[in-house]
């Protein structure tokens, strides 16, 4: 199983900050953005969701 997956999106950057990200396949705008690829942890934030207090709720 992968826990890191690689998604091609479009990035706009102004002055050094991410102004927009849109994946490949569903550009909607039509800004001159950059191709890139990134990563996200599928497993982020489950920990959070799984919790269980001393209770067992």
């Amino acid at each position: 199983m992968q826990e890191k997956e690689k998604i091609k999106v479009f990035i706009d950057y102004q002055d050094g900050k991410t102004v927009c990200i849109c994946k490949r396949d569903r550009k909607r705008c039509g800004k001159a953005c950059q191709k890139e690829v990134v990563e996200r942890d599928r497993f982020a934030e489950w920990q959070s969701t799984m919790r269980r207090n001393r209770y067992g709720k």
